[in-house]
């Protein structure tokens, strides 16, 4: 279970509000390939009963999902189908902030995981419902299956081959006409029980491509998330659609909607006039007639079939007989129907002294009832189990075996037998010191691993308390060791390793127990050092013997620094995992301090990781309960001082009160991954707010928005999201800039040129913010596409310093002159500067002097008091 983002909904404080997203239990390997479990989808959306219709509705589409199962106790309780939206009322803002068990349709229709597909097909067919919730064996959500699963995954019918789409398509199809509002639609769709409708009479003097449009429920579904009541049909259509002739081999519209993923193809005669549309439903239809159609056959055909399924009984009985592993088949209630010559073989039991009794007799008594208990709980819920046993030969001699139980079920998913396959591995044993040896020492150094270093831990830490004594545990780890795999190869890194477990051993002495615990991490026990200043002294000395240069194989010196972390039992720690943390939180500080160096442990470290994790946690919420907001600084004409654009500031206070500067939580968003959904959050919100300052005759305003790197390397192209938003706000692109800076595209220029470029490609244009503080090479100012460049704040204060602190912010701005570049000032503070950039040429002026950041409000208002004061 996993908790989902959603778009701002209405606040609704319940503190039994939970929304989830479940997984299937069964996967591939853990179901029959015939059931229905192997058909679930990766996700299925499940909601407390509590939930907000409005809520749940905008996760149905914020995740692409037709439906989300209603639980109580994982257990399902009912069900919300894009269908059931159609059936809301017109004024439905009261309905979407009711609970959503209001709604839902219920009783919810469940199906066992391990039923056929075809049980599947027959009870949507007797239900008339679209969905069916897959349960394990407790009644437990599984997953969810849908028509279209059924259509993706079932074999492909000789229905569908043999038939033509004009068989398939239904009888009556709903044609609207664009005008039509869209409340009006829903309502009409949902009487005439249409799951879409065909939308005509759009402006003829437009491509005939564009004069057809297709309506579906997951249309309906996005319209009322977004909450546009003044659209009319011709606005959502999906435009233009996918059509067919009425000839097509049904087999091919379904490649077809598969491979397009779409689930309606609109439907032309002869005459390319538009007929109908074909629809997952209808051919679902055609699959379940062939389903009955083969079991016809198979009556009919009842000795032909017979013979050929005795053969292959036959078949299968003498491969199980002349199988080399053991088989045994029990009923339901365990008791044993049929073993083969191989389990006698084992076992040394004959058939005829097994032959209906429990398997329990062949225990060994080594495994406890707690661990057969887990096993069959195992094999209910999943239907296998797989692992070593220990069971009793006739001869009384205790064995070793690798044990696989599968139930076998019917096709309703009743379990009607057990069968088990078990292979003696008494050879293995011989070699299981050698294993638990190798478990636990690392290969490289022959010192022992993280495990096992725990395990010695734990044992001197129970020692240290029984004799009153104190234990100090220190953490190593080698500073940039990754530069010398790239540099020398990993050969020669793996020899700096291993001298460096011989340095770390010889200097700490034989007392000491040291381990390898990472790729370039070491840890030591220390039991004989009495003071926190002893300890220190010892490491400080091995950083000194660590720093001695290490000769490679190529005859060249090679030098290493190291961080060290300090923590001591039993005032930093009392407990073995606790003492490794703490001396791990002690050696990360040693690295943030600047490497090559020794800390200790303190509590205030903890606070401060503890404080670090509580702003991560808190960040992670804050953008589902709405604690973002935009602040806009002004942008104005040096010269005319004319506000001409605005640059949007992300903004973060907490439910207390406490703001959270950005240069806090945006390196901490972009460190745990965030960013991306955050800084798309950023753009929609800024877009929206220019839209609404254009609708109030701020028609020549530009907006500015910060961009991360990460932005750039999601798994949507930035170029794209751009254009989307763009597209659906209705904004000129040359109304829109984004601010990078230049550590964007210092690891791979090239690869940004072009991500830049499909940007500027846009019509978007691009400024280099902080110019000055970093690279400033420029080369990459004439190759990359760059419309502006910001001249940092530190160059302006330096303004106040004379000719020579003028020095550098003149040369930027004659630079970006003869660049063809527009230069912004940010930071201007006083007049002076004003003064100053305004003779030198400088474009645009940002800062307290002219302007803070605001609302949009107050931008609204000092637009507006300019326009009053213009001549």
């Amino acid at each position: 279970m996993v908790e989902l983002a959603t778009t701002p909904q209405p606040k609704v404080h319940n503190a039994h509000l939970q929304v989830q997203m479940t997984r299937p239990h069964l996967d591939d390997s853990q179901s029959d390939p015939l059931t229905v479990g192997t058909l679930s989808p990766g996700k299925v959306l499940s909601c407390a009963p509590d939930l907000p219709l409005g809520r749940a509705v905008a996760l149905m589409k914020d995740n692409n999902c037709s439906s989300i199962v209603v639980v109580r106790s994982n257990k399902p309780v009912g069900i919300i189908t894009e269908k059931d939206i159609l059936s809301l009322p017109a004024d439905s803002h009261s309905t979407l902030i009711a609970p959503i068990e209001n709604r839902m349709s219920r009783p919810a229709h469940t199906i066992s995981v391990h039923a056929s597909q075809q049980t599947a097909i027959v009870r949507m067919r007797d239900l008339n419902v679209r969905h069916l919730i897959t349960v394990d064996e407790q009644g437990h959500l599984a997953g969810i299956i849908s028509q279209t699963d059924l259509i993706r995954q079932v074999a492909v019918s000789k229905a569908l081959s043999a038939n033509d789409v004009e068989t398939a398509i239904r009888s009556s199809t709903l044609f609207v006409d664009a005008q039509i509002p869209v409340q009006d639609l829903r309502l009409k769709m949902h009487l005439e029980k249409c799951d879409n409708a065909i939308v005509t009479g759009f402006n003829p003097d437009i491509p005939s491509a564009q004069q057809t449009g297709i309506i579906t429920e997951r249309d309906i579904l996005r319209h009322l998330v977004e909450g546009r009541d003044a659209q009319t049909a011709g606005d959502i259509a999906t435009r233009p659609v996918k059509m067919v002739t009425h000839d097509v081999n049904l087999n091919d519209a379904r490649n077809i909607m598969l491979r397009d993923k779409i689930r309606h193809l609109v439907v032309r005669n002869r005459h390319k006039e538009v007929i109908g549309v074909l629809s997952f439903a209808d051919l679902l239809q055609f699959i379940e007639q062939d389903y009955f159609s083969h079991l016809r056959t198979l009556t009919e055909d009842r000795n032909s079939d017979g013979a050929k399924a005795r053969r292959s009984l036959l078949l299968a009985r003498k491969l199980i007989e002349t199988s080399p592993d053991c088989v045994m088949v029990c009923n339901a209630l365990g008791a044993i129907e049929a073993i083969n010559p191989a389990f006698t073989r084992v076992t040394g039991y004959q058939a005829e002294e097994v032959i209906g009794q429990n398997p329990r007799f062949l225990q060994s008594g080594r495994q406890n009832k707690a661990f057969y208990k887990k096993l069959w709980a195992d094999v209910l819920r999943t239907g296998k189990w797989e692992g070593e046993i220990w069971n009793r030969r006739k001869s009384g001699e205790v064995y070793p075996e690798w044990l696989s139980i599968m139930a076998i079920r019917d096709a309703d998913g009743t379990t009607s037998h057990y069968a088990s396959i078990f292979t003696d591995i008494s050879g293995r044993e011989k070699n299981r010191e050698d294993i638990l040896r190798l478990a636990h020492t690392d290969e490289l150094t022959g010192m022992p691993n993280r495990r096992r270093f725990s395990e010695l831990l734990s044992h001197h830490i129970g020692r240290s308390r029984h004799h009153g004594m104190r234990l100090t545990v220190i953490m190593l780890d080698i500073d940039n060791f990754q530069r010398v795999n790239s540099a020398l190869g990993h050969t020669d890194g793996d020899d700096v390793l291993i001298e460096v477990a011989r340095r770390i051993g010889r200097e700490l002495g034989p007392d000491a127990v040291v381990a390898r615990v990472g790729a370039d991490e070491y840890a030591a026990i220390l039991p004989d050092i009495d003071t926190a200043n002893e300890a220190r002294m010892l490491s400080e000395r091995l950083l000194g013997r660590l720093g001695e240069p290490h000769l490679t194989r190529k005859g060249t010196d090679l030098y290493l620094s190291a961080s060290i972390g300090i923590a001591c039992f039993p005032e930093d720690a009392n407990d073995t995992s606790t003492l490794l943390r703490n001396a791990e939180l002690a050696m990360m500080q040693a690295k943030e301090q600047g490497r090559n160096r020794v800390s200790r442990y303190s509590r205030g470290l903890h606070a401060k990781k503890g404080e670090a994790l509580a702003l991560e946690t808190a960040l992670r919420h804050a953008l589902d309960n709405q604690e973002f907001y935009l602040a806009y600084q002004p942008q104005f004409d040096a010269c005319s001082q004319e506000l001409c654009g605005v640059e949007a500031l992300l903004r973060w206070t907490t439910p207390d009160g406490t703001i959270i500067p950005p240069t806090t939580f945006i390196p901490i968003a972009e460190e745990i991954g965030i960013i991306g959904e955050l800084g798309r959050w950023v753009m929609r919100t800024a877009c929206r707010q220019l839209v609404n300052w254009r609708k109030q005759g701020m028609l020549n305003l530009r907006l500015a928005v910060n961009v991360s790197v990460q932005q750039f390397y999601g798994t949507v192209d930035f170029a794209e999201q751009l254009r989307a938003i763009l597209l659906d706000k209705g904004i000129a692109a040359n109304r829109l800039e984004i601010e990078i800076t230049e550590s964007l595209f210092m690891r791979n220029i090239d690869d940004m040129r072009a991500k830049l470029q499909r940007v500027h490609d846009l019509g978007v244009k691009i400024s280099l913010d902080d110019f000055g503080t970093g690279f400033s090479s420029l080369s990459y100012l004439r190759s990359l596409p760059f419309d502006s460049i910001k001249l940092d704040r530190s160059f302006v204060l330096d303004i106040d310093d004379g000719k020579d602190g003028q020095a550098l912010a003149l040369t930027i701005i004659n630079m970006a002159k003869n660049l063809d570049k527009t230069c912004v000032a940010e930071g201007v503070e006083n007049h002076h500067q004003l003064s100053f950039l305004r003779n030198a040429g400088c474009d645009l002026i940002q800062g307290y002097l002219l302007g803070k950041p605001m609302s949009a409000e107050d931008i609204s208002a000092l637009a507006k008091n300019q326009h009053s004061l213009a001549p």
